[in-house]
This record gives C-alpha cells, sequence and structure tokens, in this order.
C-alpha cells in the first residue's frame, strides 16, 4: 500500500468515526415522528467587519524588584517578615550578627573616648600655660622698664626674659597638643561614622514599601554580601510581560492602548498601555517582548498568567456562538442548514474567540445558516420548520 492509500485510508477513518462516534444528540428522540427544528434556533451568519486582535501570552510582573541582599558577611539572627508580608519604606526585615563589626564600633567608641579625655586634660594644661604666660609677661615688661631706669640688675633683667621665653614656648606646646588632640579626634569620630555605618548594615531595611515575594533565608544562615535573601516587589505598579512573534515587530508601538486580561482574577479584559518594546529577537523562539503598564488591581502579584490582544487592523469575520460548535476530540462542527432546508453537519476550522463568539475560518460560507441553540437535540436531516 502506497503513502497516498494509506493517508486516504486515515481519513476515511476519521471521518467514519466523527459521524458515527460523535452524534448530535439523542438519536432516539430525533427519530421520533413530528421532531422539527425551531427557526429560532437558527442564525444567519453574516461577515462582520472586526478589529483583527493578535493574542499573546504574557506573564505579570512588577515594574520595580528589589533583591534585598547584605552587604557585609554575618549570622542571620531575625527574620521579620514572611512571604505575603506588605512592608513600609526603612522597616528592618533581616537582623544580622557580626562579632567582627560589634567589635570594630567597641573600638572605634573607645577611642574617641580616649582622645576626648586627652583633650580635657590638654585644655586644661593650655589654660594653665597660657596663665603662666601672661604672668611672664607681664613680669618681663615690668623687668624691662625698671632696666631702662637701671633699677635692676642685667642679670634680674635676663631672668624675667628667659622665664617670659619659657612660658610662651609652653603656651605654644600646649596649643600644638591641643591641636594636634583636636585632629586626632575628627580621624577617630570618622572612623566611628564608618564602623556604625557597616554595623547598621547588620540590619537590612526595605528601601520602598511593597510585598515580600520570596524569602530565600532561615535564621541561622550565614548572609554573605550580594547574595539574595529576599525579594521586595513594588505592588502599586506592575507590568504585563507580552511574547510576541516576530512577524508583529513592526505593528507595536509604545503608547499604544490594547486589551488584557489576567486568568487569575477573573475581571475579564482590562485596559492597558504599552509601556516598551524590547527590540531584541530570541533567535530560538523567534519572539520579541511588549511590556504593558497595567492598572492597579487587587490581587494581583508577579507570575500571574494574563494575555495581551493587540489590534492588527480591520478584517471580514465570521463569527458564531461557542454553543453551536460540537467538539468531538480535536474536530470541530456546525449544523449548517443546506440549500434544501435541512440540516447537515459540517467540519470547521475555527479561529480565535471574540467576546464569546468563535471565528470560523473555513467550512462555512457567508450568509449561510447555523443551528445555535440546542445543537445536541437537533438531528442531522431535519428540516427547519418542518417535521422530520
Amino acid at each position: 500500500m502506497t503513502l497516498a492509500e494509506r493517508i486516504f485510508q486515515g481519513i476515511i477513518i476519521l471521518i467514519i468515526f466523527f459521524y458515527f462516534g460523535c452524534g448530535t444528540g439523542n438519536d432516539k428522540q430525533n427519530n421520533q415522528p413530528g421532531v422539527m427544528v425551531d427557526p429560532a434556533q437558527v442564525e444567519k451568519i453574516n461577515p462582520l467587519m472586526l478589529d483583527d486582535l493578535y493574542r499573546s501570552v504574557a506573564t505579570v510582573k512588577s515594574k520595580n524588584t528589589a533583591q534585598i541582599s547584605s552587604k557585609v558577611m554575618g549570622y542571620v539572627v531575625a527574620i521579620n517578615v514572611k512571604e505575603g508580608d506588605m512592608v513600609k519604606e526603612g522597616d528592618a526585615l533581616v537582623i544580622l550578627q557580626s562579632k567582627e563589626l560589634e567589635s570594630r564600633l567597641k573600638s572605634a567608641k573607645d577611642a574617641l573616648a580616649e582622645i576626648e579625655s586627652n583633650i580635657s586634660e590638654a585644655e586644661a594644661s593650655k589654660a594653665e600655660a597660657h596663665a603662666q604666660w601672661q604672668l611672664a609677661e607681664i613680669t618681663f615688661q615690668r623687668f624691662k622698664e625698671l632696666r631702662e631706669r637701671e633699677s635692676v640688675s642685667q642679670q634680674e633683667f635676663d631672668q624675667a626674659k628667659a622665664a617670659f621665653e619659657v612660658a610662651k614656648a609652653r603656651q605654644r606646646k600646649a596649643d600644638e597638643t591641643l591641636a594636634s588632640f583636636y585632629a586626632k579626634k575628627r580621624q577617630a569620630a570618622a572612623s566611628l561614622d564608618e564602623a556604625k555605618t557597616f554595623y547598621e548594615y547588620t540590619i537590612l531595611k526595605a528601601p520602598y514599601g511593597g510585598l515580600i515575594s520570596q524569602k530565600m533565608v532561615y535564621e541561622g544562615d550565614l548572609a554573605s554580601p550580594g547574595i539574595p535573601l529576599l525579594v521586595l516587589e513594588d505592588n502599586q505598579n506592575y507590568q504585563l510581560e507580552a511574547i510576541v512573534d516576530e512577524s508583529k515587530s513592526g505593528t507595536i508601538r509604545t503608547g499604544q492602548e490594547v486589551e488584557v486580561n489576567v486568568d487569575a482574577l477573573g475581571e475579564g479584559k482590562i485596559k492597558g498601555k504599552v509601556a516598551e518594546v524590547i527590540p531584541h529577537i530570541d533567535s530560538e523562539s523567534r519572539t520579541f517582548q511588549v511590556k504593558i503598564d497595567l492598572p492597579l488591581l487587587p490581587q494581583i502579584t508577579s507570575g500571574m498568567f494574563g494575555k495581551a490582544y493587540f489590534p492588527m487592523g480591520k478584517r471580514t469575520m465570521l463569527l458564531v456562538p461557542k454553543d453551536a460548535l460540537l467538539e468531538c476530540g480535536e474536530l470541530s462542527s456546525l449544523l449548517v442548514v443546506n440549500q434544501e432546508g435541512r440540516v447537515e453537519r459540517r467540519l470547521v476550522k475555527e479561529g480565535r474567540e471574540y467576546h464569546g463568539k468563535v471565528e470560523i475560518l473555513s467550512g462555512l460560507n457567508p450568509g449561510e445558516s447555523v443551528v445555535v441553540r440546542d445543537v445536541f437535540k437537533v438531528k442531522e436531516g431535519c428540516l427547519v420548520g418542518k417535521k422530520a
């Protein structure tokens, strides 16, 4: 048997299975005398000019997501949040313990305290040296005048002058010592500020208000710099990240309004706006990414599945109610009224859904009438409006 013969045989078997394995309803009932198709069950399907929508699968993502990680190494001693918790900016999320940083902070505090004590002593020494210098200066000036009148000896004048110079040198030394201690104090204060900053890194705080969406840490864990411990997402600003076929790359623009829906919310279609079109096309999937801003929706969170509907212009379509379709496996059919007014079952190819109706791509001609209600009660071959 040739390949063509095998394919033909398969098609015949499929058709037989379709017609005899997937009936339209209760044949026993439909074989009863007097059964007819009410014209109210039939609808004429005329072509409609509608928006051609391209549907894309998408995932909800927060516009702002922060991975909370430590800047220093330390052991986790407290976790103040769990997944799903709401936090405010500045809230303490995780507390670390680092004996090295604690020791560094204590040493910096002790060093500053010691220098401040030295400054107190140096200021007292400076005050004493200043008083001695003032007294020596007054004595020197008096002896200078007395010497000019030769009321004191040269030796006495020289002794007063020497005492003045010594007091002056002590004053200068006291000033230099105090200035040195002040310089050391500035250095110690800077070291203390640095130690405090590093110690504050042991308290991990929320950079902004939002939702804790992931927790990857437990008490007792050793936290290392750059390793994420929590994930915080801004729950006031969400986007839908849609995966779009490369053939649509020239038809979607920033600022364009699109219809979207998030299945888990069950709210039907809502309006979104294209915020960003990523021009890079994935070489394997032949797709690119489009980010769509969403309005504020209750209960929404990252990871939810959604769909985006991008307008591609208008085109003529044939739409039938979903209830008019008869499904058998992957095959779909309609009960179409033929030219003789009889119902016949016809295989059709489905397209996309539009507001509760389904587009028929092939198998149905414009203007033909279709049974759209109680299709499982209708027998093939019945006359519309007449007894079977």
